[in-house]
């Protein structure tokens, strides 16, 4: 198997263009006349990677696997998933939004593992909502790990993930784009969400043009009804980074973005950079929740009103499974960080600073302008790196609020 290393740690799970504070610059979305609704609270968790424990025995191959990627928490990853079930539960929001890479490499046990694992939520009346990420349907590397090698497994066509996850959204869809897993769901009479597929195979990472058309006519629909939107997409819509976009933020965002504009989309949730950010366009803000399979481990928690809302962070698992997923991390950053300089000064900064910015807790960390220099020094990559997240030290992107 041809498995794509990343050429630094941070490579895989992004950058960022760090800013202002983060509501300042947006305009006052355009006024509608929307229906009354009643308080919500909506829970959001991206990026799961669940991995069916039918998959792997967490032998050689499978750790050499995950030590040297992304810092993915893999080797408790059934932990993490069932530690955030019961937190769900504890919480218990009117409904949960699960916005991509549900699965670890798209394999079909994975997808039906974890389906089964948020059926308790189901039962206690928590409307669950799915959508497919990059690594969910028609994954060329779903594979079992055994030992010191793999072999491939079935991974899911668009057609097997909406059954395995029919009751999911999909069956109580409002409306279902016919070419691809977009849908719309109807929380209230006055509020729905747009559930947004950007990685078909026919065109990975952009949303369909044919979609778009759908996505206006539910824009109008929506404005006739009086309801308000708000997006959810696996990937960006804006770009969060000033270096890295490709694969990152949707490739053909901007029709997206001049609809959300046109149509008064305040709101865009979103993951795939497994950090936690916020950015904004005009009248659009989009959050971006961190990977709940990478430190710290948190989900999103939407407070609304009928003018708008709060948005927060909380740990979905226990202390001490977060605590250890820290520590994964922090192993993991380091021993990449090494690869590339002997200087553990530079490589202690480094995870020092990968892991504020993966909190989206920047204004935990110091800029040193002479350690900036010394990366650039030592490795092109790594200091312009480095150099975008300092741009963001100060800011905390983990309480957030924003109006309809």
């Amino acid at each position: 198997m041809n498995w794509k290393q990343p050429i630094l740690f941070l490579c895989l799970a992004a950058l960022i263009l760090g800013g202002a504070i983060w509501l300042s610059g947006r305009e006052t979305a355009v006024q509608h006349d929307y229906l009354p609704m009643e308080p919500v609270t909506i829970l959001q968790a991206t990026d799961l990677h669940a991995l069916s424990p039918e998959l792997t025995d967490g032998g050689a191959y499978f750790t050499r696997l995950v030590e040297n990627a992304d810092g993915k928490f893999m080797p408790r990853i059934q932990e993490i998933v069932e530690g955030f079930v019961q937190k769900a539960l504890e919480v218990h929001p009117q409904v949960l939004i699960l916005s991509g890479d549900l699965a670890f490499n798209g394999e079909t046990l994975s997808h039906q593992w974890l389906s089964e694992r948020l059926r308790p939520l189901l039962d206690a009346e928590i409307r669950v909502l799915v959508l497919p990420g990059n690594h969910d349907v028609n994954y060329p590397t779903a594979a079992r790990f055994e030992g010191d090698s793999y072999s491939l497994v079935e991974s899911p066509d668009a057609a097997a993930f909406a059954e395995i996850w029919q009751d999911f959204g999909y069956a109580d869809a409002l409306s279902r784009d016919e070419a691809s897993l977009s849908y719309v769901y109807e929380i209230s009479p006055g509020l729905r969400l747009l559930l947004v597929d950007t990685n078909t195979p026919d065109d990975p990472g952009a949303v369909l043009r044919s979609t778009l058309d759908w996505i206006e006519t539910q824009l109008q629909e929506a404005e006739k009804a009086g309801a308000r939107v708000i997006g959810v997409t696996h990937q960006t819509i804006l770009q969060h980074n000033r270096v890295f976009s490709e694969g990152f933020v949707i490739t053909n965002r901007e029709r997206l973005n001049a609809l959300y504009q046109k149509y008064g989309v305040c709101l865009n949730l979103c993951g795939h950079m497994h950090i936690q950010h916020a950015a904004t366009a005009g009248c659009l803000a989009e959050i971006v929740t961190s990977a709940l399979c990478v430190r710290p481990c948190q989900m999103g928690v939407l407070e609304l009103t009928e003018s708008g809302g709060s948005y927060h962070t909380e740990c979905a698992v226990s202390k001490e499974l977060s605590d250890a997923a820290a520590d994964f991390f922090d192993r993991n950053s380091r021993r990449q960080g090494s690869a590339v300089t002997p200087d553990s000064e530079l490589t202690d900064y480094l995870v020092q600073l990968n892991r504020a910015y993966f909190s989206g807790r920047m204004d935990r960390v110091l800029r040193s302008n002479d350690l900036l220099t010394r990366w650039k020094t030592a490795d092109d990559f790594t200091g312009r790196y480095v150099e975008s997240l300092l741009d963001d030290v100060g800011n905390n992107y983990n309480q957030i609020d924003f109006t309809f």
